[in-house]
């Protein structure tokens, strides 16, 4: 049986981590690997690896590499960055209450 979700729930939708916007959006519609991003912005392969799984976060200094690369804004990058560390301050928040 489905499990009923609150008000609260459906108003307060999980955040999408920035890497998978990365990878699902940008990388794919731009037929882009790991490996080929990591080449055009000139770093390791581990750090995009990183920021695809959600280990790393998407600095401002990538964001402006991004940009670059896909040609949207920084501050967009950051932005969701920064909403997603937010969604995850909350949720952990509410779990220790």
């Amino acid at each position: 049986m489905p499990r009923a979700t609150s008000r609260k729930q459906r108003l307060d939708p999980p955040a999408m981590p920035p890497g998978r916007v990365l990878a699902e959006i940008y990388m794919r519609d731009h037929n882009m690997s790991q490996t080929d991003l990591a080449k055009k912005i000139g770093c390791a392969h581990r750090k995009i690896n990183e920021i695809v799984n959600g280990k790393r976060s998407i600095t401002p200094e990538f964001a402006l590499e991004l940009e670059k690369i896909f040609k949207a804004p920084a501050d967009m990058w950051v932005r969701i960055q920064a909403e997603y560390d937010l969604w995850i301050v909350r949720k952990k928040r509410k779990h220790a209450a």
